[in-house]
């Protein structure tokens, strides 16, 4: 019994760590099953040469061992492979599959769910770099305001007690009371309001958050998404799908803010609209003006479906170089709101020290 629940356990962190943790994993794996598909290998014998050769390195209870493992006795009871998956892998790849199985494009479909987990780690990527020197300038904001208001600036007024300090100096002891006061408060207010916005992002909608999403850090968030929505929706398109269906499906697993805006694409295609015409309609500029106006050329034409595949990678490159792009606006701004401080700071001090001068020599004087 306490054997049985262990092993439950495992699966369970097993399952947790490959689909939440592992996508690295995910998209070598999706590499080597379309590879092993592609030379002929029959599906069942792929996934059991991929997990005996996984358990040979890293044991049975590696994550991807333990993925492999569930899939060879699901596919052995009848399952396709992507019914093995569930629950292992994200909606999108596991319709992604299906759609593939479903076409006899198997091999196509592996290959796209490994093309856009790449794209979405390079799109990732270039948000988090954008980040980094951000948090580390605010960082070393914090770390100024403490300098300064709890050491140098008592050091001044405990030197100079009953002065009455003029100027930049004044305005230097403000900021120490308001550093000693409330750093302390200020700190947490300002993770509180970092976790709000991005709480906001996938939920927050309306006239507001149609504006925003036109100026960062909102249309970051807008590129990303519509960046990766596009590419999914090729993927699918490519592996079979009617379009209405891949909407619909990519829509089941999607932010309440991208739910939204695929649901109004799609009544507007309903209506008798083409693709693009329908997202110009919804009035949403997702995921992007240009791309709605190559869609509303390409959605006429023949051969849409490489068209949309084209735009995809294509959008791919210039998602991620917006992307650097408004996180460089992100971190110029930060760098002048840090330089502007610490330049406040330094000025202070300076004119603290003249003061001090000033009232030393006038107490030698007299």
């Amino acid at each position: 019994m306490v054997s049985l629940s262990i092993n439950k356990i495992e699966v369970a962190f097993g399952r947790f760590w490959f689909l939440n943790i592992g996508q690295s994993g995910r998209r070598r794996l999706w590499l080597k099953l379309a590879k092993l598909i592609g030379n002929g290998v029959q599906i069942l014998q792929a996934v059991e040469s991929i997990r005996d050769r996984r358990i040979l390195t890293s044991g049975t209870k590696e994550p991807e061992a333990l993925a492999l493992s569930a899939w060879a006795r699901a596919i052995k009871n009848g399952s396709r492979l992507s019914g093995a998956m569930d629950g292992w892998v994200s909606t999108e790849e596991m319709i992604l599959i299906s759609a593939g199985e479903q076409s006899g494009t198997l091999e196509a479909a592996l290959y796209s769910a490994a093309r856009i987990m790449e794209a979405r780690k390079r799109i990732s990527s270039a948000v988090y770099a954008g980040l980094a020197y951000p948090v580390v300038l605010l960082l070393m904001a914090a770390g100024v305001l403490y300098l300064f208001g709890f050491k140098i600036v008592p050091a001044f007024t405990h030197a100079l007690k009953g002065a009455e300090w003029q100027g930049l100096a004044k305005w230097m002891i403000f900021v120490s009371d308001f550093a000693r006061d409330w750093l302390f408060l200020l700190i947490p207010s300002v993770i509180a309001l970092v976790i709000l916005f991005f709480m906001s992002l996938p939920h927050f909608d309306g006239k507001v958050r149609i504006f925003l999403d036109r100026y960062v850090p909102y249309s970051v968030y807008r590129i990303m998404q519509g960046s990766s929505w596009l590419i999914a929706l090729a993927a699918m398109i490519e592996a079979g799908m009617r379009i209405e269906i891949a909407l619909e499906q990519l829509s089941q697993d999607a932010s309440p803010w991208l739910r939204r805006r695929i649901a109004t694409a799609l009544a507007g295609m309903r209506s008798g609209r083409n693709m693009g015409d329908a997202l110009a309609r919804a009035g949403y500029d997702f995921p992007d003006r240009e791309i709605i106006e190559d869609l509303g050329v390409y959605s006429s034409l023949s051969g849409f479906e490489d068209a949309l595949s084209m735009l995809g990678r294509e959008w791919l490159e210039e998602s991620i170089v917006q992307i650097e792009t408004r996180m460089k606006v992100v971190f110029g701004v930060c760098i002048l709101l840090v330089g502007a401080l610490i330049a406040f700071m330094v000025s202070g001090m300076i004119a603290m020290e003249l003061q001090m001068s000033q009232a030393m020599q006038h107490l030698m004087a007299n």
